[in-house]
């Protein structure tokens, strides 16, 4: 099934500064090409060719590098944000490019990932669900020893246990008739969107990715993210 890639591309990247006060975070290069690039080619690979770009902050250097698109054999469109919308809000301005059984992806731009979108697309279709959040398993190890306590005695000590966890990876998948739901130019999260389905009694499946993934929150995760771009050479 044809499928459409939503990429939310706007915003300031306040934690990349100083970088960002020239360069907007999505365009920040991980070797030879910027963020955003990696991220289309990845999804190219998937057959993904019709993107619609979420601008906001210096939304010009956006389009001057990818313009509609041609270049890199895509099609792209732009929205702009004329006030912050958030992560899901910007999906509200392109309602009229999504049909209602559409599957389409929305993705933070500031992703570096190796995930096989093609796969996470056929688990979406195959759920029938309106909504997909892709997670990320993370490990923290306690640098204490825990105590478990009964009756005020200690029962067990575990030494620096792992903590395993779940976090969202800033790719979904959506069905068009979740997006209607969307309030027009209102400032609007994905949290918000799923607490909705989740209210309502739907179920909101997870696609667990097991392939190279990293959020560029900062100048340490730009470096690993090169750092993986060039050990794959």
């Amino acid at each position: 099934m044809p499928c459409k890639a939503v990429i939310l591309a706007g915003g300031k990247g306040t934690r990349m500064r100083p970088f960002s006060f020239v360069i907007p975070k999505p365009l920040l290069p991980v070797g030879e090409h910027p963020i955003l690039l990696h991220l289309i080619n990845r999804l190219k690979i998937a057959g993904i060719n019709d993107f619609l770009l979420s601008t906001g902050y210096q939304a010009e250097l956006v389009k001057a590098y990818f313009g509609d698109g041609t270049g890199i054999g895509v099609g792209v469109k732009y929205y702009h944000e004329e006030k912050p919308l958030g992560t899901a809000g910007p999906l509200s301005l392109m309602k009229n490019e999504i049909s209602d059984d559409e599957y389409v992806f929305l993705i933070n731009g500031d992703i570096y990932t190796e995930v096989n979108f093609a796969h996470m697309l056929r688990f979406a279709e195959n759920t029938k669900q309106d909504i997909i959040v892709g997670c990320i398993e993370k490990t923290k190890q306690s640098a204490y020893g825990v105590l478990e306590i009964s009756d005020g005695s200690v029962s067990q000590i575990i030494e620096k246990p792992v903590r395993r966890y779940h976090v969202s990876s800033g790719i979904y998948v959506l069905r068009g008739r979740a997006i209607k739901k969307i309030p027009k130019n209102t400032f609007f999260t994905m949290p918000e969107l799923i607490k909705l389905y989740l209210d309502a009694g739907y179920t909101v499946p997870v696609y667990k990715i097991k392939e190279f993934w990293i959020g560029i929150e900062n100048a340490e995760n730009l470096d690993d993210a090169l750092k993986r771009v060039e050990g794959a050479k």
